[in-house]
């Protein structure tokens, strides 16, 4: 199945992207023109990131076709840098730290450390990826949904970089698939090692927000969706991945990590409406990992609703306290 894919996919997006850097010219003159009439530079900006994401694939796959490579957690950081850089110079975005947050030395606990993010539109998984993997220098093992794989660069990536592609399955293989997955990640993690989950499993949308309080409801769990209908900002976590991360990696500290998305209201963002001169704002808190309720898993999911419920309380005033300052300054 993976060599089919691959027969696939890498000759196609490979071909994709040199059609997009061979039209350059063209669609960067057209993208110009754009601007006028849309009074916005959007389409300039449109243009180039798909020329960055396309310069940056094909440089790629050369080199990972060939594993060569000496270094892949160097590569890794390579990657996610020049992704970050891409970003920030065609849509002026960056990600800040809000001061307070976990510095680095207390990011490398003996059992290493689980990292549960909050997960609200493209693109804001490779920030936090970037924070992590090259802001801090830890070592990244990232769960990913298994749609990913159709992209070569990141496929061809996860024969040799600690990568678990997740994904649906019949009669709950997909998810046994799953946990196993996470498991492996988190057994061998060491100091200077980092596991990143997002434990919303997809990213937020009003409908998604509905429809996860109509699946509490419908499996018994009336009483834990009159708790988290309260948060708005985030979706239910789920429990499975996390109970997996935790009982393998029993040493590994917990980090909770809430960012202000790229939206006014901090929610969601359809994929065709791109950020632009926007800050991306992090905020972590660390649990060491004596304090997490491994072993009931009762208290551990009252345990993550309420520290989850933090998180939403953080974005919520964050984004208010934003609006306040623009509703000043304007």
């Amino acid at each position: 199945m993976r060599a089919v894919r691959r027969v696939v996919t890498v000759p196609l997006v490979a071909g994709l992207d040199l059609i997009v850097l061979a039209s350059a010219p063209v669609t960067l003159a057209l993208a110009a023109l754009l601007c006028i009439p849309a009074r916005s530079s959007l389409p300039l900006r449109t243009v180039a990131l798909f020329l960055a994401y396309a310069a940056i694939e094909l440089s790629l796959l050369p080199r990972l076709l060939t594993a060569d490579v000496h270094d892949w957690d160097e590569f890794l950081r390579e990657v996610l840098d020049r992704g970050y850089r891409a970003l920030r110079s065609t849509l002026d975005v960056t990600v800040v730290e809000q001061p307070g947050s976990v510095p680095t030395a207390a990011l490398r606990g003996d059992g290493g450390v689980i990292v549960l993010a909050r997960h609200c539109g493209p693109g804001d998984s490779l920030f936090i990826s970037w924070l992590l993997a090259v802001h801090h220098r830890l070592r990244l093992r990232v769960v990913l949904t298994a749609l990913l794989r159709l992209q070569p660069s990141i496929d061809l990536a996860g024969d040799h970089l600690p990568l678990c592609f997740v994904g649906p399955g019949l009669f709950g293989r997909g998810r046994r698939r799953a946990r196993e997955c996470v498991e492996d990640g988190a057994r061998s993690m060491t100091s200077g090692d980092a596991l990143l989950l997002f434990p919303e499993g997809e990213n937020y949308s009003r409908e998604r927000w509905r429809r996860a309080l109509g699946k509490l409801v419908a499996s018994g769990a009336a009483r834990r969706m009159q708790r988290m209908r309260r948060n708005t900002y985030t979706l239910p976590p789920r429990l499975g991945g996390i109970l997996a991360a935790l009982t393998a990696a029993p040493d590994a500290d917990v980090v909770f990590l809430a960012h202000s998305g790229f939206t006014d209201d901090g929610r969601d963002r359809p994929l065709w409406r791109l950020p632009v001169h926007r800050t991306l704002l992090v905020h972590t808190t660390h649990v060491a990992a004596a304090d997490v309720p491994r072993h009931d898993d009762a208290a551990l999911s009252a345990w993550l609703d309420a520290a989850w419920t933090e998180v939403d309380d953080w974005i919520a005033t964050t984004v208010t306290t934003d609006h306040r300052a623009a509703a000043t300054s304007g």
